[in-house]
Order: C-alpha cells, then structure tokens, then sequence
C-alpha cells in the first residue's frame, strides 16, 4: 500500500480552472519529491487510487465528490490531512463566492479530517471550529535548473502572474501605474485573467501604451494529468528578469487569507512583489493603491534599492524548499 496519495479536491474543470495552478504546488510536487501518488477527483478511477495509501491528502475540498472521499476513507481507517490555502467563506470578497453547495462539501470534508492543514498561520483562525489540530505547512519552491536569478531586463518589466485568485483589485491599482508608464518608458505583462482596458484607459497615447501593456494567457499544459511542467516554464520566462511582479487585492479579509506562493514563485526568480495585502515577506513591498506610482517609480530610479529587494526575496525563498515538513506531517498522522 501506498503511503500518502495527494489529491485536487475541487471539480476537475476547464470551466472553472482558478484553483489548478495552486493545487500543482499543494499536489503535484509534493507527490514527486515525496514519491506519492497525485489525483484529481473526477477522472475515472482518482477515488480508487487514493483510497489504495495509507494517507489520503486533500487539497480544497470544495466538491461532493472530495467530501464524500474524505468520509470513506476515514470509514476504511485511512488517515485524512484537507489542506487549505485560503478561506473559501470569505472569497465573495474578491469575485463570484464558492456555491452554498461548494462551502457544504468542505465543511463535511473538514468535520472527516484527521489533521487540517493550511499555508500560512493567519489562515489557522478560520479552521479552528472544526475539531481536529490545525497545522501550518506553508508552500514549498524546490529550486533547481531555470531558477536562476538574472539581472533586470531593459526596458524594465512589470509582470502580472495571476492565478484566479485575484479576480478584482486590478483597477484600484491601473491609476498608478498608469502614471508610471507615463513617467518612464516600462512594459507590463498581463497574465490569465489580468485586464488591459483599467491600465490604459485614458492614458497619453494609448496605443502605444496597448502595445507596451500586452495581455497573455498561459493555461497549464495537460491539466487533467497534473503536467505543468511547461507552464512553469512559461511562468519563468516571463518572470525571469522582471523588474517587478504585482500582486493586487481590493482590501478586505480574503487578501490576508490567500497564501504567498505569488509571490514565493516571483522571489525565487530575485524578483521583488509590490502588493496590496498588508502582511508580506523580506523582498517584497505592501503599499495602498494611491501609493503604487511613486513606489514602483522609487524601485526603477535607484538600482541598488531593486538589488537590495532582489536579494532579500531570493533569500526568503531559499528558506523555503525543503519538503521535511511534509514528511513529519505523514509520520504524525500515521
């Protein structure tokens, strides 16, 4: 028997894909550096494989079908670990709230857990109504071949890697840095689910600015059998060398709960994160919305400023690629 089986614990679907790109790093990687198996609930023969390990290990169990997996396995004596990387009760606050039925489904999964375990300690709170122990166990990066650190490229780039999660908050920010593309001659790089029309609506010449703000879309390659392989590598061909990567939330109480792998990832690159949350890391910078111009402009006109901020991510993110924490978690409940 297996030990541990990861498992994507929401619907498997191309309609509503926001959680995916989490789920590889919560999933997906875990199971190869741990040699587990990894799952996605609603392909043929998922539930099957994941009550063949000892652990059953659900990431946001926010469907039915994860629910009721989480329920078997603890008849059938398994050990159950949900993990969570965000507050799903609270994401009405950034977009379409998860479905009464959603929030149902997690909550059951959640009352079947042996352990609960989430990516940061301000996300504890949430669970702590559930039972059993809640556990911090924050996103891990296992750095290696193409997560080298370059030197920022000319002219400087501005990058936008959203992941779903940040569904509103963009047009609190575009004024800012709408005034910083006015001031210097920078190009941002919208990724997913990012806007164009709130960056340069109104800006002086706007079609030259439209070519400097380009929109992309990179969804994962072979999603349904977790190979992401190649958009990391999307991933890192934009970030890599960025000036800056952005990260924007409209203030509210979902901004504190997500986790920072967006800004983990940008970091492992020596790429600094301006954000809107109010709690983040060495190498990256919170500021208020009005404040973004004259933060990014301060960060492009004094080099050694960006150096000191590329550094200091670069150095919080090796702090964070070791798996020993998910090897201690699978021993405990075993």
């Amino acid at each position: 028997m297996r030990r541990v089986c990861f498992v994507v614990g929401h619907d498997d679907s191309y309609d509503s894909p926001s959680d995916t790109p989490e789920a590889y790093w919560r999933v997906a990687l875990p199971a190869q550096h741990l040699g587990a198996q990894a799952a996605v609930l609603g392909i043929p023969g998922a539930e099957k494989r994941a009550l063949e390990a000892e652990v059953v290990w659900i990431h946001q169990p926010t469907s039915f079908s994860a629910a009721a997996l989480a329920e078997q396995a603890r008849r059938q004596g398994r050990a159950v670990i949900v993990d969570f990387s965000e507050d799903p009760w609270a994401r009405g606050e950034i977009g379409r709230p998860y479905a009464p039925a959603r929030l149902a489904a997690a909550e059951r999964a959640l009352e079947a857990a042996t352990l609960i375990v989430v990516a940061h300690e301000r996300l504890a709170s949430v669970f702590h109504g559930f039972g059993p122990r809640v556990q911090v166990l924050r996103p891990v990066i296992p750095l290696g071949a193409g997560w080298e650190v370059q030197e920022p490229s000319l002219p400087p780039r501005l990058v936008w890697w959203c992941d779903g999660r940040q569904r509103r908050g963009f047009e609190d920010v575009a004024p800012g840095i709408r005034r910083a593309m006015e001031a210097t001659a920078i190009r941002v790089a919208h990724v997913q689910f990012a806007h164009q029309q709130p960056l340069v609506a109104g800006i002086a010449g706007r079609e030259e600015a439209k070519e400097r703000a380009s929109r992309l879309s990179s969804y994962f390659a072979n999603d349904r059998d977790l190979s992401a392989e190649a958009n990391m590598r999307i991933f890192r061909g934009i970030l890599a060398g960025a000036a800056l990567s952005l990260e924007c939330y409209p203030a509210s109480s979902y901004r504190e709960s997500v986790s920072d792998l967006a800004i983990l990832r940008a970091a492992a690159l020596g790429v600094p994160t301006l954000t809107t949350r109010l709690h983040c890391p060495e190498g990256a910078l919170s500021a208020a919305p009005e404040e973004w111009a004259d933060t990014i402009l301060s960060i492009l006109e004094d080099p050694a400023l960006r150096q000191d901020l590329s550094q200091a991510a670069r150095a919080w993110a090796e702090t964070r690629t070791s798996y020993s924490a998910y090897h201690a978690t699978i021993e405990e409940v075993l």
